[in-house]
């Protein structure tokens, strides 16, 4: 038989349809994987651009409450120390009337002006309002914030801080394990002998330089807490 009969033969018993259809069939299974394969993919990248437009939102939000506590908080301690201020600039004369005083005039006041000048003399130490941004900056939390100016602001907040604390309890110590002992002992018998009267000039010097030394630093919170509230409001 020609082979020309022979494929004719083929061809009318079906054979190389058979072929053509798994061909055609083979191609739309293809096409189909691709398209399924496409649509979960678009989905992937969907739902991950959605998770992420979730998480900023909420970050969003969570930064805009810190800045509403951060802005009640620092108008509150800014009042705090502006009225420390004002009672410690009242405070430093009393807490220096022996200052630069020489051997002679300390020996001239009577034993009743030494008891009446030398009482205890309050200062105030700065005590900040809920300290919920110090907290913030020493768990990390700063980070939440997104302007750089204010994170730096918060830092250097911490810090003052920090230094405010250990001014006040140095000066606390030393009035009572040193001052107030010297004050006691002299005021008992209401007699203050040379050696007493020099005693707590020295004293007294030393516990100036503690207040300074604080006064100094409340200065720096005002500064520190003024600056915060002008980034609050330059971004409000």
């Amino acid at each position: 038989m020609p082979a020309k009969s022979i494929r004719e033969w083929l061809l009318g018993l079906g054979f190389f349809r058979e072929d053509s259809q798994s061909e055609t069939i083979s191609k739309r299974s293809i096409l189909s994987w691709l398209r399924e394969f496409a649509v979960i993919v678009v989905g992937v990248f969907v739902a991950l651009a959605a998770e992420s437009w979730w998480s900023a939102r909420e970050e969003r939000q969570v930064e805009r409450e810190i800045r509403e506590d951060i802005a009640a908080e620092f108008e509150s301690n800014i009042r705090i120390l502006q009225a420390d201020l004002k009672i410690n600039e009242s405070s430093r004369p009393r807490l220096a009337v022996l200052e630069g005083l020489s051997l002679e005039e300390l020996m001239a006041l009577t034993d009743d002006q030494m008891t009446e000048s030398l009482r205890s003399v309050d200062w105030a130490g700065f005590d900040p309002e809920s300290g919920s941004a110090q907290a913030m900056v020493q768990n990390g939390e700063v980070i939440i914030v997104s302007d750089r100016a204010l994170r730096l602001a918060l830092a250097r907040w911490s810090g003052l801080l920090e230094l405010n604390n250990r001014f006040t309890l140095m000066a606390t110590q030393y009035e009572q394990q040193e001052v107030r002992p010297v004050f006691v002992r002299a005021a008992a018998d209401g007699r203050w002998s040379e050696r007493e009267r020099r005693e707590m000039q020295l004293h007294r010097r030393e516990l100036l330089g503690y207040f300074d030394r604080t006064v100094e630093n409340q200065r720096a919170l005002l500064a520190a807490a003024e600056a915060i509230r002008s980034l609050q409001l330059a971004r409000d």
